[in-house]
């Protein structure tokens, strides 16, 4: 029997976006929920989530299969632990209107600089991409 994983996304993956395809056999358990950390604009057309505490990212939770999480893995240019990777897949609670889960998620490498990236305030990529083309307008 296959394995099944809870995955939080937050950024291209999500509903309506461009690499959400990868989801679409995939059951949708919340599609508004929360994680800690902190969402930064990486310049590249999509987010990169940093841990932290003293923020929310805003994100949907899914349940994949072993084909479908290896889907995401190579999305995400995630390799294994300790590899040189694009985002580490990481477990952790994400919060839901119906209770809490522990899922994977993808988050910057410690070992990368955010500094030169934008944090965005609101910890949801989609408001952060409508207010960039409301502002340039």
């Amino acid at each position: 029997m296959e394995k099944r994983h809870h995955v939080f996304v937050y950024g291209t993956l999500r509903k309506d976006d461009r690499n959400h395809k990868l989801l679409k056999d995939a059951v949708c358990i919340a599609s508004h929920c929360f994680t800690e950390g902190r969402l930064f604009d990486s310049h590249q057309g999509y987010p990169f989530l940093v841990q932290s505490t003293d923020s929310r990212v805003v994100g949907e939770l899914y349940i994949v299969d072993d084909a479908q999480l290896s889907d995401l893995d190579g999305l995400e240019d995630y390799n294994g632990v300790g590899k040189d990777n694009l985002y580490n897949r990481v477990e952790q609670v994400i919060h839901t209107g119906t209770g809490d889960f522990l899922a994977f998620v993808y988050v910057l490498p410690e070992s990368k600089n955010f500094k030169n990236m934008k944090l965005i305030e609101s910890g949801d990529w989609f408001l952060y991409q409508k207010n960039q083309k409301t502002s340039l307008g």
